[in-house]
């Protein structure tokens, strides 16, 4: 079967993977997607990776395993993807477990064949991000899709009046 192409007037983007953890640059990432999923009429998936080493804390502290991941699901699914329903763009808000968020963005991506990943790069942060490689930096190396990784000095043009 051939590829459609651009040329051809086909809708070059489908499904869009946009990584969220509630962080200044995940919104921007948000904002990004949210811009070109409209314009493509494209369907978004707004994901969010959970991970023992970080979450392993969370769940053997004083407030319970459930507790914190119904509120993150209700943030993940309401206050984070708010920009996404204001747009009236179609979206999924999927929480998934794997050993690293790329990891976890990588398979889902592959899993429901998106045509794109959207990622907020989170400027300079500390010496694990640059001893081990960033989200953004794994996912540029090891997703089978293109990866816009959006900076952070970028900014959304105010709507067209």
């Amino acid at each position: 079967m051939q590829e459609d192409s651009p040329e051809d007037g086909a809708q070059v983007f489908r499904r869009i993977l946009v990584g969220l953890d509630g962080s200044e640059g995940s919104q921007r990432a948000l904002a990004w997607a949210t811009r070109a999923a409209a314009m493509a009429g494209a369907e978004v998936l707004a994901v969010h990776v959970l991970t023992p080493s970080r979450e392993m804390r969370v769940d053997l502290s004083p407030t319970g395993l459930t507790n914190w991941r119904i509120a993150l699901r209700k943030d993940l699914e309401t206050t984070w993807t708010a920009p996404l329903r204001d747009a009236g763009v179609t979206h999924r808000a999927i929480l998934v477990e794997d050993d690293t968020p790329a990891a976890g963005i990588c398979q889902l991506a592959d899993g429901e064949h998106v045509d794109l990943v959207v990622v907020g790069a989170q400027g300079h942060r500390g010496f694990a991000d640059r001893l081990l490689g960033s989200v953004s930096q794994r996912l540029a190396h090891h997703a089978h899709q293109p990866v816009v990784i959006v900076p952070p000095d970028w900014w959304t043009p105010p709507p067209a009046a």
